[in-house]
Formats: structure tokens, C-alpha cells, sequence
């Protein structure tokens, strides 16, 4: 549920044009306070009063947007759900940004179109089955647990770097900064990873990484 709520607050922010950076700076907020209610009066406070401190009109474009995401998709929260779902909204902000929309539609076209049943003779008919009978298609990891590969860092935050899985621009591929990690240059550096876990949420395939020296 926390990664369907992300998602589709990553999908307003991405769709407004929000700067990961100004959204990273109201995470950065909720999570100095621990409190949802300071979170909104914060939020407010800066399109109300924001002028004052902050001289782009885009900037506060920005929060105007962030704010009314949030009170969309995560009003009614408590801290500990508020602050995962915002901090992986923001990842996939990242990952948006970093993925032209021109392949994730090329990724959508191959789901090919599911044909028109064929007539079936009255004599043969059986009774349909139900469709929660049916077992869900799970996606393909291309990388498996303990495999090592390089990728680019494409971009980052103050909790994790994305790498690039080259040739499957779908996979959202996650290292953590943790001590040994170097503050890898964004768009600039590559990484030598390994998988550690993989798994799947909301239709995307998620690669949790360790540094591999």
C-alpha cells in the first residue's frame, strides 16, 4: 500500500515538473520534526509566506505543487507512514526524471494486446472460471541475487544513489550510502554493485544493491 501511495505521488510531482532537490528539503523537514501536522503547517507556511525567504517564482511553483500533492496522497498518515511513502515517492521522482518518457512508452508497447476470444461451439462450452483464478504475471528480474555488475550512478539523494541497469531502463536499482560508499558523482561516476535482493512492487522491479570493491 505504501508503494502504490508513492507511486502515484511520484506520478503528480514528475507530471508538475517538481525539483527532486526542493521535494528532498520537505522530506528532509518531516523527518526533523517527526510530526505530520508540522510537515502541512510547514508546507503552508512556505507558499503563504514564502516570498520573503524565497525570490523564484519556480521554487514556490515548486511547493505550491508539493504541497498539494501531499494533501492528496498523504493526509491522514501517521509519521512512520508518511515518511516511507514520501521517501520512495522522491526516489521514483528521481527515477522518472532519469527515464525519457520516449522508452518508458517503448517498455509499455511491448505488453502486447490480448486477443479476442476465438468462438467456441455451444457444445464445447465449459464454465468460465473466475479471474482472481487466475495467477498474476510476475516480471523478470534481469539481475538475480549475487549477481555483480557496473552501472552509472544517475542520480542520488541523501539516503541512496540509483544505478543504471543497462538495456532495462524498467528496474529501479537501489544503493544505499552507508559507510565504504563513496559520494559517487551524479551522471558522472560508475558503480561496481551487487545484488543482495530483488523484488517487486506495484509492477516495477526493485534491485537492492551493496558496493562491490
Amino acid at each position: 500500500m505504501i508503494f502504490t501511495t508513492a507511486e502515484q505521488l511520484a506520478a503528480d510531482l514528475a507530471g508538475s515538473s517538481v525539483d527532486p532537490n526542493e521535494a528532498q528539503k520537505a522530506l528532509a523537514y518531516l523527518r526533523s520534526k517527526r510530526d505530520p501536522k508540522a510537515f502541512f503547517t510547514y508546507l503552508h507556511a512556505i507558499v503563504k509566506d514564502g516570498r520573503v525567504v524565497i525570490r523564484s517564482n519556480q521554487t514556490l511553483d515548486y511547493y505550491r505543487e508539493i504541497l498539494a500533492a501531499c494533501q492528496r496522497h498523504l493526509t491522514g498518515m501517521d509519521y512512520d507512514e508518511m515518511v516511507q511513502t514520501l521517501g520512495w515517492a522522491l526516489r521514483l521522482l528521481r527515477y522518472y526524471r532519469n527515464v525519457p518518457e520516449a522508452v518508458r512508452k517503448a517498455i509499455e508497447a511491448e505488453v502486447p494486446p490480448i486477443a479476442p476470444p476465438k468462438p467456441v461451439p455451444v457444445d464445447h462450452l465449459e464454465p468460465a472460471s473466475s479471474q482472481n483464478d487466475q495467477p498474476s504475471a510476475a516480471l523478470k528480474s534481469p539481475k538475480q541475487v549475487g549477481d555483480i555488475f557496473t552501472g552509472k550512478v544517475i542520480d542520488g539523494d541523501d539516503e541512496i544513489f540509483l544505478i543504471e541497469v543497462l538495456g532495462h531502463p524498467n528496474v529501479i536499482a537501489i544503493l544505499k550510502r552507508e559507510p565504504g560508499v563513496p559520494n559517487y558523482r551524479l551522471q558522472k561516476d560508475s558503480a561496481r554493485v551487487e545484488v543482495v535482493s530483488v523484488e517487486q512492487k506495484a509492477g516495477k522491479m526493485i534491485l537492492h544493491l551493496k558496493r562491490k570493491k
